[in-house]
């Protein structure tokens, strides 16, 4: 932990044990008989003492109560207010984020509310009103603080969650509207928090820039130190991460063996992460026929907030064990028991990769992290592996730094085909026809043969033998993202 010495701006919360403070409470007893993680036993106290703090853990470390608990245990959100007023807000990058930080506070015995797209004006008022603690989407919150809707003059405690997706250069405007606004209506010091699993240095930067020396706190992975000025990435440390190398064709019916083998035993989910919306909903028909008796479930931006709930309902509750996603999915959504992640396209960006990786792994249980690695997507994934903590490179294999300039440069060229269903991801000019992704798959899901890393790690049941060898199908489908090599740019994800 990298912390910077000052004296507390505010005035710390009392012991519980004072007769004079009524309000605060023993944040221990809040966590029930939990043990605290590393991230919630540095930031509480930290938070409690006053300070802004920035806490950078990997992703299901505890994050969300580190920066909750601090709140009510000095009682701010646990009335109902008058109107849109609320004393705690926390800002999010994406609904379902959101959703579930109003559940988490209401556990903690807060009034919780959230504002986001996908509801009505009415439902926004029904859900929020007189609420002590909202959670919101950044779009949605600028919009009713600059029509005067939602005020913030009672507002004492701000918190960003996901802040590297927040301050990315997406959101950074209406973040920084938002906190411009939270100063000058707000009535004495308000304090800051951001918490997330990915702080790259250059965002952090920016981020210090709202907060008055804040205390930071970065919870490395296990066996590395995390230098001031070094980016931390958080993430799956506890998994088996494991790399694939196959043949795009073969994508398909090798991810249905994995899945299968997974969920042999009742119980548990696995997550499946595409670059687009538009692959993710050709792949979860896709799988839905080749994983007989699964229910499919996809998620992406375009969803009504009706069918994106109804699916985490499904999901937590058991009904569906399969989740096709965007990396909306990767942001701070809690789901049980992830025992496996699969990564059909590789990530735009290092902070991506770690965040979809972290969905399994939670909480101290195993999980598989597994990339799927095609010939087109090859030199993508080396910019994106050089970037990781050597907690979550999977182990080398041979092929997967063999680069093939032809197909590059092919899929550099694209044929006209691909550029509808490329997705916002690509860059201008840039959004190529590519292979299929997710063409008709020749046998049945165990027939799949790739070439699997045998380093040690544990590999996933179908992933021994040799490497697919049969040839790419000629009516090639278009869309897989398989010839945009290098970092993207940050995706901007405002009103979801």
């Amino acid at each position: 932990m990298t912390q910077t010495q000052n004296k507390p701006r505010r005035s710390p919360v009392a012991s519980s044990s004072d007769p004079k403070t009524p309000l605060s409470r023993d944040w221990r007893a809040l966590l029930g008989d939990r043990t605290p993680t590393p991230v919630q036993a540095q930031a509480i106290p930290a938070l409690l003492e006053g300070r802004d703090v920035i806490t950078t853990a990997r992703t299901g470390s505890g994050k969300t109560l580190a920066f909750l608990i601090p709140a009510a245990a000095r009682g701010w959100g646990l009335r109902e207010t008058r109107g849109l007023r609320p004393e705690v807000l926390v800002v999010t990058p994406t609904r379902e984020l959101a959703v579930q930080i109003r559940d988490v506070a209401r556990e903690l015995g807060m009034t919780a509310g959230r504002i986001t797209g996908g509801i009505t004006p009415t439902q926004t008022r029904r859900e929020a009103s007189g609420k002590g603690l909202i959670a919101g989407t950044p779009g949605r919150l600028k919009d009713l603080i600059t029509r005067g809707e939602l005020s913030l003059a009672g507002l004492k405690y701000v918190v960003l969650d996901e802040a590297d997706e927040l301050l990315s250069l997406g959101f950074l405007r209406d973040v920084g509207d938002i906190l411009g606004a939270a100063q000058r209506q707000s009535q004495g010091d308000l304090q800051l928090a951001m918490a997330s699993a990915t702080f790259p240095a250059e965002i952090r930067a920016v981020a210090e820039r709202f907060m008055t020396r804040p205390a930071r706190i970065d919870i490395a992975p296990a066996g590395e130190t995390a230098a001031p000025q070094q980016d931390v990435l958080g993430g799956a440390t506890g998994a088996t991460h494991v790399l694939v190398n196959t043949e795009a064709t073969d994508l398909l019916p090798l991810a249905a063996g994995q899945i299968q083998e997974a969920l042999r035993e009742p119980g548990g989910c696995v997550v499946v992460f595409c670059r687009t919306k538009f692959l993710v909903k050709r792949r979860a028909e896709r799988l839905s026929a080749l994983l007989d008796g699964e229910l499919v479930s996809p998620l992406e931006g375009n969803m009504d907030q009706k069918k994106r709930e109804r699916t985490m309902t499904q999901l937590r509750e058991g009904e569906s064990r399969v989740l096709v996603a965007t990396d909306i999915a990767g942001r701070g959504i809690d789901l049980p028991e992830v025992r496996l992640v699969i990564h059909l396209d590789i990530a735009a960006t290092a902070e991506d990769h770690v965040h979809r990786s972290g969905r399994t792994a939670r909480a101290g249980r195993s999980g598989t992290n597994l990339v799927l690695l095609i010939p087109e997507q090859r030199a993508l994934w080396q910019s994106i592996r050089r970037r990781l903590p050597d907690a979550l490179h999977p182990p080398l294999t041979p092929d997967e730094g063999r680069i093939d300039k032809a197909i590059q440069e092919k899929r550099g060229q694209g044929r006209g085909q691909g550029g509808a269903s490329a997705g916002r991801g690509a860059p201008q000019g840039s959004r190529q026809n590519s292979s299929a992704g997710q063409g008709q798959p020749r046998g049945s899901a165990g027939q799949a043969t790739p070439h699997a890393s045998r380093s040690g790690s544990a590999r996933p049941q179908q992933a021994s033998g040799g490497r697919a060898s049969s040839p790419r199908s000629q009516d090639s489908t278009p869309g897989t993202g398989a010839g945009r090599v290098g970092p993207q740019r940050p995706k901007r994800r405002g009103g979801r």
